[in-house]
């Protein structure tokens, strides 16, 4: 006869064995939300204000008197505020080498001479005291009339009358500078449309919606042969930086009325470019049809499209961001101090590298020499010690994360010490996307695909004249009253990498 008897011992064994690993995978999961949780914690900055519980005031108890407070009483309060900050504020030293902010010698000076009160008869200057203050004029609209005298020849030979300067809208309202000015404060500023009209009302000029945005429409329209230059320029560089941000944009279709568009930033650190190109989606579509063959160097996040697109393209290296792979470690640091601890040391030593180039103003040439010498032993270090970690570290834990995006991608993340040219990260395309986000909290989202389209071409203008030290507004007004006459072979001069030094030749 068998022995049928149950093995209670074994039983419980395999029980405590099963719960023991529901545990360990309920902690895992605990620790993954926990880790999500407290990154969404840190994305929101500063503290929120505390708010005051709602006061119940029974509309009966409130005298019928004025509310407002009379002269006298505005009077005592003022001196009750002085004596405040009187006491709140002592008198201070003022520390060595410390003073007053240096105005521009550029600025015009307007003097006033102040004399003293008393008789200064008989008096001999002995010296002068001088005192700057920073002021301003508030802007002003005003007229050109331009009058062209018509000349009869001798004999009925005809008329002569002078040419009017090219302009940006033929027989329009405003000049190239006001068109150039509301561009800069729509997109440098972020000043919407309807503040910028509701200033020039103060000024004395009532400038309908419809006719402002007519106008910035009009003057994109004599850029666009710039903007396919640029383009042509950018897609012709042999390294670029890519990265795309969000922008939303009005469409009836949408079942929301709005859509949720997509830019994209190709940024040529080289020759201080940069283009801004609106698609409809983020899917691989828009990058494809711009980079359709090129050849070159990509520096990018580890964004799937990308890596779909070029990873193993015959033509292209596929260059990663550093700054990418060190937040993936910053966030993990809270749950593995030790070891996040030692690779954000080790990549911090590598920034101090890039830091020493800069302040030294290497060329390229010197900066690949320097990286070879001090950034690829630490790069390789690196590589060695994460790869003896990853068997060791639970997948799914921040540091696990951290690492199985870091590890393969690593010949991508250290492909920059190669050549001096290419960059440590993508901060600079990321820096150039700033201005479109300042524009996204104020003027909230394109009106339509097309104007998308525009504002990303301006975008680009602009971002490239920032790069280049260049001022926007001076900029936009000299190429809106050349573009038209200018020989379209020369159109390069007028891209603003090139604006100064060519302007100077002219003049």
């Amino acid at each position: 006869m068998e022995d049928t008897a149950t093995d209670y011992k074994l039983l419980y064994e395999n029980a405590l064995a099963a719960h023991k690993k529901v545990v360990a995978q309920k902690d895992e999961q605990i620790q993954a939300l926990n880790f999500e949780l407290d990154k969404y914690k840190r994305y929101i900055f500063g503290k929120k204000n505390d708010k005051l519980g709602s006061v119940h005031t029974d509309v009966n108890q409130i005298d019928l008197f004025e509310l407002g407070t009379s002269q006298q009483q505005q009077e005592e309060l003022s001196q009750q505020a002085a004596d405040v900050v009187k006491e709140k504020t002592p008198a201070k030293k003022r520390e060595k080498g410390t003073g007053r902010m240096i105005l521009p010698e550029n600025l015009r000076r307007e003097v006033i001479i102040i004399e003293p009160t008393e008789d200064v008869t008989g008096c001999t200057v002995i010296g002068e005291d001088v005192t700057e203050v920073l002021d301003l004029i508030p802007a002003e609209f005003y007229v050109k009339r331009y009058i062209r005298y018509r000349y009869a020849r001798a004999n009925g030979e005809g008329i002569i009358t002078g040419s009017l300067p090219d302009r940006v809208i033929e027989k329009g309202i405003p000049s190239e500078a006001v068109i150039a000015q509301m561009v800069v404060d729509k997109y440098v500023f972020g000043l919407p449309l309807h503040r910028q009209i509701d200033k020039y009302r103060r000024l004395g000029v009532n400038v309908p919606a419809s006719t402002a945005s007519d106008w910035i429409m009009k003057g994109w329209q004599h850029l666009a042969p710039l903007w396919e230059l640029l383009k042509l320029l950018v897609i012709n560089q042999k390294y670029l930086q890519l990265d795309e941000t969000p922008l939303k944009v009005l469409d009836r279709d949408h079942k929301n009325g709005i859509h949720q568009g997509y830019v994209w930033i190709y940024n040529a650190p080289c020759d201080k470019l940069t283009l801004f190109d609106y698609r409809k989606g983020r899917d691989q579509s828009g990058p494809k049809q711009m980079l359709e063959g090129y050849a070159g160097i990509l520096q990018v996040d580890g964004y799937s499209v990308y890596e779909k697109l070029f990873r193993n393209h015959p033509d292209i290296l596929l260059v990663y961001c550093m700054a990418h792979a060190r937040r993936k470690f910053i966030d993990a640091l809270k749950y593995d101090q030790e070891r996040s601890t030692y690779v954000l040391e080790r990549m911090q030593v590598l920034y101090a590298v890039e830091k020493q180039m800069r302040e030294e103003q290497l060329g390229w040439e010197e900066k690949t020499k320097l990286r070879q010498e001090k950034s690829v032993p630490i790069l390789l270090e690196l590589k060695q010690w994460m790869t003896q970690q990853l068997p060791l570290i639970i997948p799914k834990s921040p540091l696990g994360q951290a690492l199985a995006y870091t590890l393969p991608r690593w010949e991508g993340l250290s492909a920059y010490a190669l050549h001096g040219q290419i960059e440590i990260d993508n901060n600079l395309a990321e820096n150039a996307i700033r201005p479109i986000a300042i524009g996204r909290k104020s003027f909230l989202f394109a009106g339509s695909h097309q104007a998308a389209e525009m504002t990303a071409a301006i975008y680009s203008f602009m971002a490239t004249c920032k790069k280049n030290g260049i001022d926007e507004l001076l900029w936009l007004k000299d190429v809106f009253e050349r573009i038209q006459s200018h020989k379209q072979k020369d159109l390069y001069q007028l891209l603003p990498n090139n604006w100064e030094k060519f302007r100077n030749l002219e003049n």
